[in-house]
């Protein structure tokens, strides 16, 4: 967006050098064959920013798309994978509380709650791509690999609404992290009901601490791949049982449709918060590939399937809640284990899933926030004494990085298992209302700032989000509207 024609400059511009005759050459082009061959070029003009973006400029530049990036490599030797980060936004969007949305769409109804839960998604992923638009404008600008959320809001609303941003997301990430921690702590006590509610709570954090810290990023990649998978077979198996028991009163629910703003309205903010993923977003922009369209293609497409999952899994409970009677209806889960009980492993699986690619979703990306937010709490008190101590934390498995992986894992282990009730309105609180306001409000309020001081020139770079200012005005209003609601 900032440097869409800097790429097409190679070389730094020749000077007329003697020739042995003590003649100037008739044509500078005689010189460049030996610059070319030379082993020690001479000098650019300019530093080389730490990535080659490829951004799409307006008009005037060819609208090629860049390939898929598999297998790049980033600036701190780390390696890139588009695949990768979809597995990541699959795993960190579909949440164990979409089991439980159809409690929220019952009242509509098949077809209504269908086109709400549309509607939110096309919401929820135009704000994710406005934060990923921020995210490669941050790191093209500071020449970096990777930032935060309180990076993007210091950068664009001033240092003292960083700080502010920086205590909610911290707020927010914790609750998500306990969340996570809490409920499959539940499901390892279910399997096991001998082990110690402590180690049971600490039994996968530790193990994903440990691979998040002190393995590549491959490794963290392979076991959330695997995760996912068992992810989708669980949904999968879940539907196909609601299907097989409830095939012949899925058309006939088709029937029943309430669009009244009552009844449709309360899935909406549900909807929004299983479909999100914003917490990763930056991260996700660190390794999916030096383009930001790989980014929006990632998301749109990492997206798409919690979508179809969230689809299929309300039309089918809806389908069975016609036939047994709406008023029978006592919470998708137990209406599925009335008709089948040996759908309970199935549910189990997908809870421990969704819970743990989540848990490693926040895990690998939180630790860059609390960096930022240190450097933040420091250079407030102590600006030089901030740029020395904390100017390498970030990038590799330094050792900064391997103490704040660890402790952002550990802690929930103690909050869950010592003050798991005093925690559980501070968790709605952060659910909620800190998550409307980081991830609605902020991300178009942002960017309209953003792109406010990006003065449009011939040479300006198009925004990957369509709409303009307008699109940015109705994101907005919206999450005001969903703040209000909730």
């Amino acid at each position: 967006m900032f440097l869409c024609c800097r790429r097409h400059l190679t070389f730094s511009p020749l000077t007329a050098v003697p020739s042995p005759s003590g003649h100037r050459p008739l044509k500078p082009r005689t010189l460049r064959a030996p610059i070319l061959a030379s082993k020690n070029p001479p000098p650019r003009p300019w530093p080389l920013p730490r990535r080659q973006w490829r951004w799409r400029c307006s008009n005037t530049d060819a609208a090629q798309p860049p390939p898929v990036v598999e297998a790049s490599v980033s600036g701190d030797g780390e390696k890139k994978s588009f695949w990768a980060a979809v597995s990541l936004i699959i795993g960190t969007a579909v949440g164990p509380g979409m089991l439980a949305l159809p409690s929220a769409t019952i009242r509509s109804g098949p077809v209504p709650s269908t086109v709400a839960i549309l509607l939110s998604w096309a919401y929820v992923v135009s704000s994710i791509v406005l934060v990923a638009e921020l995210s490669f404008a941050a790191m093209e600008s500071g020449g970096v690999d990777e930032v935060s959320f309180t990076g993007l809001a210091s950068s664009t609303l001033g240092a003292t609404f960083g700080g502010v941003v920086a205590v909610v997301y911290a707020a927010l990430s914790f609750s998500l992290m306990v969340a996570c921690v809490a409920g499959i702590g539940s499901l390892v006590s279910q399997l096991f009901p001998a082990v110690n509610p402590v180690l049971a709570n600490a039994l996968f954090p530790c193990f994903a601490g440990v691979l998040i810290a002190f393995f590549p990023f491959k490794a963290v990649d392979g076991v959330n791949r695997v995760l996912c998978g068992l992810m989708l077979v669980s949904i999968t198996s879940l539907v196909v049982t609601g299907v097989s028991v409830g095939r012949s009163s899925m058309l006939n629910s088709l029937g029943y449709a309430c669009w009244s703003p009552g009844a449709i309205l309360p899935a909406i903010p549900v909807t929004v918060l299983t479909l999100g993923f914003h917490v990763i977003t930056p991260f996700i922009c660190k390794i999916v590939g030096d383009s930001v369209y790989d980014a929006r293609r990632a998301i749109l497409i990492g997206g798409a399937v919690p979508l179809v999952m969230v689809l299929s899994w309300n039309a089918v409970i809806l389908g069975l809640a016609g036939a047994t009677g709406s008023a029978r209806f006592d919470g998708p889960i137990k209406l599925l284990l009335s008709v089948n009980p040996a759908a309970l492993a199935p549910v189990r699986g997908f809870a421990f899933a969704a819970l743990a690619t989540s848990l490693i979703g926040y895990a690998v990306s939180f630790p860059k926030q609390l960096e930022d937010t240190l450097q933040l709490i420091v250079n407030r008190f102590s600006p030089k004494q901030g740029s020395v101590e904390l100017s390498n934390a970030g990038g590799g498995h330094g050792r900064n990085e391997v103490v704040l992986t660890l402790a952002v894992l550990i802690i929930p282990i103690f909050i869950v298992s010592f003050f798991s009730t005093a925690f559980a309105k501070a968790l709605d609180f952060a659910g909620i209302y800190a998550n409307c306001f980081l991830f609605g409000i902020l991300p178009p309020a942002m960017a309209w700032i953003h792109r406010s001081r990006k003065k449009r020139s011939p040479g300006s770079c198009e925004d990957i989000l369509p709409g303009g200012n307008a699109a940015l005005l109705v994101l907005f209003i919206v999450a005001v509207i969903l703040a209000f609601r909730h």
